[in-house]
């Protein structure tokens, strides 16, 4: 960001200086000379559309170019500076103050404050414990702290003293990278905890291994596996849950035809079922984290997310 900002800075202090330099050429084709500061006191007045009239061009084309430096003032002004240089800068000096370090034990490391992300929050929360989200991006840090959620900010090598890593229970990777995931195992692999990583591309799920993740949940593979035998399921004790985090697990269900959730809203089984929906996969297209208006329909794979005992009712729901 710094990099950016500058180079944006540096076009603009050549660009002022490049139009001073027409612009004292202009005015000496008009038959007056100026100086080089003149021509600067010029541009700047016009740019900021100040135009205390002293300086005047008095040609068509001293006119026309008097009319396009003050657009690309404009232009720059509010198009440039003040969103991407100005109001950034002020947050960052006055609004939001970002933590860069906590101090607390027996907690969860969520790296990466992405879609999924506030949905573990919500079930780390319901169960009682501590947890701290770690950014590398301000403006997710920023989001994360407005939602409520703990979260700080630093480089994923500072991340195991900053964020107490050696005290806590287990870590959580929710980062769709590869490479800072890996980056943050490497951190993390002489802390012995279990390592867990959500990752929507299966390919790379071995290299997650190589570097000391104990499981890998791919949504995608999991949503579109055991089709054949889910279909065939007839009891809730041939269900398989597959452990995440406590009494909490994940499912992948067929919605058969004649379902009782046939046409269901995702939020109208949230609120009956006490399940979260995190991905459906339907007609070879995966939808992930779909909306709470999102209409479950027949033939759908669906992965729910939940208590075991909330996950059965569902699929009894589901399948009954």
């Amino acid at each position: 960001m710094k990099k950016k900002t500058s180079a944006v800075l540096g076009l603009f202090i050549f660009s002022i200086f490049l139009l001073t330099v027409v612009a004292v050429e202009i005015k000496k084709s008009e038959g007056e000379e100026i100086g080089f500061l003149d021509g600067l006191y010029w541009v700047v007045t016009t740019i900021t559309t100040v135009g205390y009239g002293d300086i005047v061009m008095s040609s068509e084309t001293g006119k026309i170019f008097s009319m396009l430096v003050q657009i690309y003032g404009i232009g720059f002004l509010f198009g440039v500076a003040l969103p991407y240089i100005l109001i950034p800068w002020a947050e960052r000096r006055f609004l939001i103050s970002i933590p860069e370090r906590v101090d607390i034990a027996n907690h969860i490391l969520v790296f990466g404050y992405t879609k999924l992300t506030p949905h573990l929050i919500s079930q780390i929360e319901r169960l009682g414990v501590n947890y701290v989200v770690i950014e590398t991006e301000r403006e997710r840090a920023v989001e994360a702290l407005k939602n409520n959620h703990n979260a700080i900010l630093c480089k994923i090598d500072a991340c195991r003293k900053n964020a107490n890593a050696d005290r806590a229970i287990s870590a959580v990777i929710m980062w769709d990278s590869v490479e800072k995931s890996l980056d943050a195992l490497i951190t993390l692999k002489d802390v012995d905890i279990p390592k867990i990583a959500v990752l929507s591309d299966p390919f790379y799920a071995r290299y997650l291994h190589y570097a000391g993740v104990s499981k890998v949940i791919t949504p995608k593979s999991v949503a579109g596996a055991h089709v054949a035998r889910i279909i065939l399921e007839k009891a809730t004790r041939d269900m398989e849950i597959k452990n995440v985090l406590g009494d909490y697990g994940m499912t992948e269900i067929m919605i058969p035809e004649g379902s009782i959730v046939d046409g269901m809203a995702v939020e109208r089984i949230l609120k009956r079922y006490a399940v979260r929906i995190l991905a459906i996969w339907r007609e070879g297209r995966l939808n992930f984290i779909p909306g709470s208006d999102f209409i479950v329909e027949r033939g759908d794979m669906v992965l729910a997310f939940g208590r075991r005992d909330d996950l059965i009712k569902f699929y009894d729901g589901v399948v009954g």
